[in-house]
């Protein structure tokens, strides 16, 4: 994994033994390489240098492999864009806009820096139900997110933070095909000031 200049390099799994680190390192290599559908537990095992009985003792099969990615990858963004928020509360920020763009930044550089885990997440070949099940975690986690923002009530306010997130998602997905630390600077400061432009106007 790449590390940004600057910053400190985020931990890729949030709570993990060294045999699960090395079994969901393999398995992202192998999902990404070969799909999710393609990919056998054989691999993974090849890959990993893991026995099959121990890979089915911490996950179980296949889907249960993928989605503990997915739910580690998940907790590290929450994890990390609460502590920038909650450090900028704590320095005396307490503009919700402000607040909503630097966890904005934070998840958008832990997207890129884990951009391989996020493409395994995000590339469509994904296990049964998989859809609906971050479907519902998104909304949550959107929720959540545009609480930050405190905004009213009207419907001018809420479609400015369905907008945000909107856009936010769009530059998560830009994020993907970006090779260079400069790219990816660039496209989240763009970004931001396309979410100030937009603020400009509520």
């Amino acid at each position: 994994m790449l590390q940004s200049k600057g910053r400190t390099r985020a931990r890729t799994w949030t709570s993990t033994s060294a045999t699960k680190e090395k079994v969901l390192d393999a398995a992202v290599e192998v999902f990404g390489e070969r799909g999710f559908t393609a990919a056998t537990m054989a691999e993974i095992v090849e890959r990993s240098g893991v026995s099959v009985g121990s890979i089915y003792h911490h996950f179980g099969g296949k889907s249960e492999v993928f989605n503990a990615i997915w739910e580690d990858f998940v907790a590290l963004l929450r994890g990390r864009v609460d502590e920038v928020v909650q450090a900028a509360r704590q320095g005396g920020e307490v503009d919700g806009f402000e607040l909503f763009v630097l966890g904005t930044r934070e998840y958008l550089w832990l997207i890129w820096e884990n951009r391989v885990q996020a493409r395994v997440i995000a590339m469509g070949d994904t296990p049964p139900g998989f859809d609906a099940q971050r479907r519902r975690a998104s909304r949550v986690g959107g929720d959540s997110e545009i609480a930050i923002l405190g905004l009213g009530p009207t419907r001018r306010e809420r479609l400015f933070g369905d907008f945000l997130i909107a856009m936010r998602n769009e530059t998560t997905i830009a994020l993907f095909g970006t090779e260079t630390e400069h790219e990816a600077e660039a496209l989240i400061a763009e970004t931001e000031k396309y979410f100030r432009r937009l603020a400009a106007d509520v």
